[in-house]
């Protein structure tokens, strides 16, 4: 079973975190700011979403998906058919296989695509060990530095992990297995200029295994060639990703974190801390024992938003970040339930639009309503913008330093609900 996975990794594609990007010859369409993702326990009957990542562009930016299916080694990958939408449940034929998903932004000067990183393999309904939060690559892509993957979160408690970096092309495909890189951490070398790295992390016990493909690492850069010494900071690592957090906000649901990206000195570490806060993400209290990288939503969440902090130590220190609110909670049985939260997309400049998605809903909503909300830095303590009532906001002088985020009302015949976007911050 271990030659095997050690062989899928020379050929699985680790589609790019920032490195696939589609133009035509014209470069006209939106530019990407950050990367889309697709996030998710890949286990067939569990439900993929997809972070559509952030653009910025010529007036309103409208947003297509399509979701793959490719083979184990994620070299022939083939479009799903009407799987279109922000979301994708996994099925029987998936089982075994990768996933890719590509997201197209459109606005008045053109179209551009990119891609989140293939997840995978997707483990059978029955599978022992599911991973539910892909491992992340972490640490300064440039020659001399080290890279840490960790484990992402796994259910069923595997007791050893093992690891197998891999070498691909700019675009992250293509992907050669690195001879002896075989621990969670790697220098990266002269060979890796140009390059993609991608890891194949195993989980094992009692002679079960399963494997998850890592996000990729892209745009590694030459060093001077005179150190291999990473940079000291003098107050922990540095996060350049905010945590995510997945997951349904409905009674009995799961949620799902994931760290975000950090650079730091040498190998960082990363403990979660789930917060209880009320219906304006103030007056939060965390939720005793609640410190993994998941959480069972309870009947003491319902009407609640939930958070989440996210603190990262390496040799220098510690640092914490903050994941976008989740919420409200709805009880089980809601007869309409938000699935995948919307998102916004814009640079969050002053003077400069933003806009928020109407996220998806079931059953599906035939009519929405936003309300814009001004929070502190972290996401919390939201007050409402006066007169912030369309899908679009301009960002104002007021904004600078405060994250944003819309409340989105959605209906559904008599029913209706609302749920909190996630967060941009306005530098």
């Amino acid at each position: 079973m271990r030659s095997s996975l050690i062989a899928l990794a020379l050929v699985l594609i680790g589609v790019a975190a920032g490195a696939g990007v589609s133009r035509g010859a014209s470069a006209a369409g939106p530019t990407l700011v950050s990367v889309p993702l697709a996030v998710g326990a890949t286990v067939v009957g569990q439900r993929l979403t997809a972070l559509r990542g952030t653009w910025s562009g010529s007036g309103t930016i409208a947003y297509h998906y399509q979701w793959y299916r490719c083979d184990p080694g994620a070299a022939h990958c083939s479009s799903i058919r009407g799987a279109t939408a922000p979301s994708y449940k996994l099925a029987k034929a998936d089982a075994a296989r990768t996933v890719g998903l590509t997201v197209t932004a459109t606005d008045s000067s053109g179209k551009a695509s990119a891609y989140a990183s293939v997840v995978g393999l997707v483990a059978p309904a029955t599978a022992t060990f599911v991973s539910t939060v892909q491992p992340a690559v972490t640490g300064t892509v440039q020659q001399g530095r080290t890279l840490q993957v960790d484990n992402g979160a796994w259910s069923g408690s595997p007791s050893s992990f093992s690891y197998s970096w891999s070498r691909c092309n700019a675009n992250g495909r293509i992907c050669i297995a690195i001879a002896g890189a075989t621990t969670a951490t790697y220098v990266v070398t002269a060979q890796d200029a140009g390059h993609a790295l991608v890891v194949l992390v195993t989980a094992s016990s009692g002679g079960a295994t399963a494997a998850a493909l890592s996000t990729t690492a892209t745009g590694v850069r030459a060093g001077t060639g005179t150190t291999t010494t990473t940079t000291t900071s003098t107050s922990g690592p540095r996060n350049t990703v905010a945590p995510i957090v997945t997951g349904s906000a409905v009674q009995g649901s799961q949620l799902s974190a994931a760290a975000g990206t950090w650079t730091g000195s040498g190998t960082v570490s990363y403990t979660y801390q789930w917060y209880r806060c009320d219906a304006t993400g103030a007056h939060c209290s965390s939720i005793h024992g609640a410190t993994v990288a998941s959480y069972k939503l309870v009947a003491q969440d319902v009407s609640h938003t939930m958070g989440l902090t996210v603190t990262a130590t390496d040799s220098a220190g510690k640092r914490s970040a903050y994941a976008s609110l989740i919420g409200p909670v709805v009880a089980s049985g809601s007869s309409l339930i938000a699935t995948a939260q919307p998102t916004i997309a814009g640079t969050g400049a002053t003077g400069k639009p933003i806009t928020v998605s109407t996220g998806t809903w079931s059953p599906a909503a035939t009519a929405y309503s936003y309300a814009w909300q001004r929070c502190n830095a972290n996401g919390r303590i939201c007050a409402s913008i006066s007169g912030a009532t369309l899908a679009t906001y301009t960002v104002v002088t007021a904004d600078s330093g405060h994250r944003l985020l819309a409340v989105v009302q959605a209906t559904s015949g008599s029913n209706s609900a609302k749920t909190f976007s996630k967060s941009l911050l306005a530098p």
